[in-house]
């Protein structure tokens, strides 16, 4: 201790460093807070799209499948008529 300090003094000095700790403390959870929220919604809209999108390529598998499957049915009738 430096001579000429008073206890209050340092006691003050202590109460004020506790109350801006406490100040940043609660500053920096309402800034994690709005962070978090924000980041919440980007997720929930791209989860959204990609919903959307994998509607839309399940909606074309099918066709694309029967379209396949359709292909190779001509290609094996077509081995089998050259087998004969």
């Amino acid at each position: 201790m430096r001579p000429g300090i008073e206890k209050e003094e340092i006691l003050g000095m202590l109460t004020d460093m506790a109350h801006s700790l406490e100040e940043t403390d609660i500053n920096l959870h309402e800034s994690l807070m709005e962070v978090r929220e924000t980041m919440c919604l980007t997720h929930s809209s791209q989860l959204r799209e990609t919903g959307i999108f994998l509607d839309r390529m399940e909606g074309k598998l099918p066709k694309l499948i029967k379209s396949e499957l359709h292909a190779k049915s001509e290609q094996s009738s077509l081995k089998l008529e050259l087998s004969f």
